[in-house]
């Protein structure tokens, strides 16, 4: 035992505390050390940690002998071992039921992979009777190599081993179960019926289609590593759910129909008649899971026995013997009637032991690796199925995004779906390598497999060797199982995919969609995958245009801008008497905001609509209208309306509509001025230029292009002064003679004197007198060309007057936004009344800016002395925010905030 704290040859002997611990308490032999490190030991009988231990030193070695010394050092090495023994044990039951799980479903799909039509070998000529066709094409025809059923079977089994090895290894899930994709069943068929046309019945068929199996694994594998290695997983997402839904419920009927032939070995059609008593039997236990599933449903509607449908298969091949001996019916006289599928292997009929050892060298066995000749290939064939391809791969795709997020929730197990897409890429590529068929991780086995206690890299590695197992003596196996146990697993999983698809969905989609998804379910039964894979896609842009034009109005509403303001603040009173004015202001300006996407669909309703708001006014009173993410301008006569877009997208259709909007509006409606805003600096949201055609405007005539919205309004407020009197325009500070050029050439009274005229300029209604009197409170202040006025975050300690010159506020921690200060702009003032810190960063961008500064100091002195000056400060600060409340970005059909 002292081996088991020794350390490695060769290391380094540390004796630490607890080392010394265990070895005085392992040479007293106490008894109750042995018990509290028993839960200590590995399966290698080495301590996991010794520094947890729980050790009890309170014993003696008086009387203690070496044999016992001996049994009890063992205890914790073989206690460990039973445990490990224990584990595996306690897994089996979950590795032998997802084992039969695959036999139960390999073998109703496997016998589906290939077109009843085309006849095995084992059953008499004409046995299979076959009445339906593909595209005019009737199947009728002997299959190329002995045992069709169990080289599907196998075919099944194969795809399934190599996924379950793959995911142990490369999924980051400990429980999942692989699975070979059954869904993907009617386009085997649809690629057997394509070969056949080309080169019949013959074994170059049979190469050239394992060829096509094999190499949309291939394709199926490198698109999912590709989309995993590049992290672009989610982009399956992005398949519209009512396709989804529409394809599995056109798969459900597609099942369902195959399991009928399946059931009868005759193609659906007016053989069924012949074939009914081997029918009955399936609609029997159909009818009869049915009821039970009925009956065992709890209050919610949910089965109160998941495991029910499960055992309900299994049952029904000792239920079918149990009923021909019942009934007198010999199993010979049975497999005669073809109650049974035929001998599926060359020594089904011998049961010896060793015939099932023969199974390994059955030429048989190994026909999957064999039947493959690249000399054999038609090219032709493998041209005509590329559109097959191609939806095969779009519809493998599927699954993944949908059972990988499903079964992580079920687990609670987070994992990336990038990642188990690049497991599906190595195992889905492996498979192809050889001729397999997709695979993928089944939600549902792996479900069962984890609550039944499945878990780990070697139950898992154990599915697989069982797995390969059935793929040896599965075939043998079937072959004693009835026809109606496959018939009825298909038709019952055929119904339920039917029932997901078209009746579970009802109430979840509007009536479009769930109209696409019968269209897509019908189209799949009459024409197969490919029409109904075109047929999604159909339905799909169909249902966005069509919603996109009826649930989503491109005109989202209007307003008047009476309440709105720009940010130029700093215009004369005379010019806001113009813009307050009812007759000849802001009121005549009407807002109508666009949303969504302007395309060919809805732009016909968006003129519409324009077109309906404008002619709303009263007569003379003509809109002027501006558009912001694509914005318009349009002037008339002096009242004037407008007009606000914001879209994600116009398309080349409706950019060329907007054009000729525009020129109806001026030609029909008489407007003269047509403000467009594309929302950015980029220009308009579409592969057109549009921006040149429409920037034409001179003199308050024409379209005009503003980058953004506040610009579009001081525009159009622009115009409405000029309308009035277009001096006034000028009789502002950005106009005067007050620009950086000229400020050399001012006096120092000359400069108070317009700094005074600015500070009038927002107190309106005082008189001069009060004015200069609180000017007499500043102190002149002069920056150059990058000074920093101040820091975000510092203490408020002025407010300041911007004289001349040119700043900018910037937010630091706020994806540096900025914003532009103009001449004649108060700063710092709320910050200075309410005593709080700077909300932005202030720079100088020219050199001899002139600023007249409000010291905290002088502020305190205000207060306490003149009482009328610090009112006018008060209402400085009440006006500001009234006019960023009511600025036109904050405004815009947003009731956050409210006029003031």
């Amino acid at each position: 035992m002292s081996h088991l704290i020794t350390p490695k040859r060769g290391a380094p002997h540390t004796v630490t505390p607890t080392t010394r611990l265990l070895r005085d308490s392992m040479l007293h032999g106490n008894s109750d050390f042995y018990g509290a490190i028993d839960e200590e030991f590995d399966g290698n009988g080495n301590i996991n940690d010794v520094t947890h231990m729980s050790i009890h030193a309170n014993g003696d070695n008086n009387g203690v002998d070496s044999t016992r010394k001996r049994s009890i050092r063992r205890r914790p090495l073989l206690q460990s071992q039973w445990r490990t023994i224990e584990k595996a044990a306690s897994q089996l039951p979950a590795v032998a039921l997802v084992t039969l799980f695959h036999l139960m479903v390999g073998i109703p799909f496997g016998v589906s992979y290939f077109p009843v039509g085309w006849r095995s070998s084992m059953s008499a000529a004409g046995s299979a009777v076959s009445s339906s066709d593909e595209g005019g094409f009737v199947m009728d025809g002997a299959f190329p190599i002995p045992h069709k059923e169990a080289l599907g079977i196998r075919m099944f089994l194969f795809s399934t081993i190599i996924g379950q090895l793959t995911m142990t290894y490369a999924s980051n899930f400990r429980n999942c179960i692989a699975l070979q994709m059954v869904e993907n069943v009617p386009f085997c068929q649809s690629l057997s019926y394509i070969v056949i046309k080309h080169q019949g019945y013959g074994l170059e068929a049979l190469s050239t289609l394992f060829f096509l199996f094999g190499l949309a694994s291939v394709i199926v594998g490198a698109v999912f590593y590709i989309l995993g290695r590049l992290k672009l997983g989610k982009v399956l997402y992005f398949f519209p759910a009512h396709v989804l839904v529409g394809c599995i419920g056109g798969i459900g009927v597609f099942i369902a129909k195959t399991g009928l032939e399946v059931t009868a070995n005759a193609s659906f059609g007016t053989a069924f008649v012949e074939k009914m008593s081997l029918l009955l039997v399936v609609f029997g236990f159909e009818a009869g899971l049915r009821v039970l599933n009925h009956l065992t449903k709890d209050s919610t509607g949910t089965s109160r026995y998941p495991l029910l449908s499960p055992i309900y298969f299994i049952l029904i091949t000792p239920l079918f013997y149990f009923g021909i001996w019942a009934c007198g019916i010999s199993v010979e006289t049975a497999f005669s009637k073809g109650y049974f599928f035929p001998p599926l292997d060359d020594t089904s009929g011998d049961d010896s032991v060793q015939s099932f050892l023969s199974s390994l060298w059955s030429k048989s066995t190994w026909d999957l690796f064999r039947v493959v000749d690249f000399t054999t290939i038609s090219w032709a064939a493998v041209i005509e199925s590329i559109p097959t391809m191609v939806a095969l791969v779009l519809f493998s795709l599927i699954h993944v995004p949908i059972n990988i997020p499903a079964f992580a929730v079920s687990t609670d197990v987070d994992v990336e779906i990038n990642a188990e897409l690049v497991a599906h890429g190595y195992s889905n590529g492996i498979v192809g390598f050889f001729g397999g068929l997709q695979n993928y991780m089944a939600y549902t086995q792996s479900i069962i497999y984890y609550k039944s206690g499945g878990n780990g890299r070697a139950s898992s590695l154990a599915v697989a060797g069982l797995t390969s197992v059935l793929f040896f003596f599965g075939p043998t196996i079937a072959s004693h199982m009835p026809r109606c146990m496959a018939g009825t697993l298909l038709l019952h999983c055929g119904i339920d995919l039917f029932l997901e698809g078209v009746y579970d969905s009802y109430g979840k989609y509007d009536y479009l969609e769930y109209g696409g998804i019968w269209a897509i379910a019908f189209v799949m039964t009459m024409f197969g995958m490919e029409a109904a894979l075109l047929m999604g896609a159909v339905s799909a842009l169909l249902t966005y245009a069509i919603q996109s034009v009826t649930y989503l109005s491109p005109v989202r509403g209007s307003m008047t801008a009476a309440t709105l303001r720009s940010s130029e603040w700093n215009r004369s009173p005379e010019a806001f008497d113009v813009l307050d004015s009812d007759i000849t202001g802001r009121k005549k300006i009407e807002v109508i905001q666009l949303q969504g996407h302007l395309f060919f669909g809805n732009i016909t309703l968006f003129g519409e609509t324009v077109k309906k708001i404008i002619q709303s006014n009263p007569a003379g009173q003509l809109p002027f209208i501006v558009s912001s993410s694509n914005d318009l301008i349009r002037d008339c006569t002096p009242p004037r309306n407008f007009f606000n877009l914001f879209c994600s997208r116009i398309d080349s259709s409706a950019a060329q509509a907007i054009i000729k909007l525009r020129d109806q509006l001026s030609h029909q409606l008489g407007t003269k001025l047509v403000i467009f805003v594309p929302g950015s600096a980029d220009g308009f949201p579409c592969e057109i230029n549009i921006s040149e055609q429409l920037n034409t405007a001179r003199n308050f005539s024409g379209s005009y292009v503003c980058e953004d919205l506040d610009q579009a309004l001081i525009y159009a407020e622009d115009a409405l002064i000029a309308t009035v009197n277009k001096n006034l325009l000028y009789d502002n500070i950005k106009g005067s003679f007050l620009s950086n050029d000229q400020q050399e050439f001012l006096s120092i009274e000359d400069e108070k004197s317009h700094a005074i005229e600015l500070l009038f300029r927002k107190c309106p209604g005082e008189c001069r007198e009060v004015v200069e009197q609180f000017l007499s409170y500043f102190t002149r202040e002069t920056y150059n060309k990058g000074d920093v006025l101040w820091k975000q975050g510092t203490k408020s300690d002025s407010a300041k007057l911007l004289v001349s010159g040119d700043l900018i506020s910037k937010l630091e921690y706020e994806a540096e936004t900025t914003e532009s200060i103009s001449i004649g702009s108060m700063i710092g003032e709320s910050g200075l009344v309410q005593g709080t810190n700077r909300n932005s960063t202030v720079y100088v961008l020219v050199d001899n800016t002139v600023l007249y500064s409000l010291s905290s100091e002088a502020w305190e002195v205000m207060k306490k002395n003149d009482l009328q000056s610090a009112q006018l400060l008060y209402s400085i600060v009440v006006r500001y925010l009234t006019l960023r409340v009511q600025h036109v970005s904050n405004r815009i059909f947003e009731t956050r905030c409210l006029p003031i």
